[in-house]
């Protein structure tokens, strides 16, 4: 079974995406950046949910450091931004640094959501 890791502080909304995907998918949690980079090393995971606007690590510091730490500097692992965020400037920063998708949140996007995970995964 994929593996996915959702790296988000809103509990709430990290709840109901591992209700929707728990089906098809492994799914792990953490609730920011930091604890969310030591969970991409443990765990490996297939793909990455990741928010923007979280403590500790915001999701663009999180990417920039997996892309530190690849030899080739792109992004190991495909990466979903969801975030409550519209701001096209770190849209844009994401898409540079190599992410597969962003999705603003909200609850008419969760069949958006898995759609662009089973695209990424299946």
């Amino acid at each position: 079974m994929k593996k996915i890791l959702i790296i988000d502080d809103d509990r709430d909304f990290s709840r109901l995406l591992i209700g929707l995907l728990s089906k098809k998918y492994k799914i792990f949690a953490a609730y920011d950046g930091e604890e969310g980079l030591l969970k991409t090393n443990e765990i490996k995971p297939d793909l990455i949910i990741l928010d923007l606007k979280m403590p500790k690590m915001n999701g663009i510091e999180f990417l920039k450091k997996i892309q530190t730490g690849n030899q080739t500097g792109e992004l190991p692992i495909p990466i979903l931004i969801v975030s409550n965020l519209d701001d096209t400037e770190k849209i844009s920063e994401g898409i540079a640094l190599g992410v597969r998708g962003y999705i603003i949140k909200s609850e008419e996007n969760f069949l958006t959501i898995e759609q662009d995970i089973d695209r990424i995964l299946l």
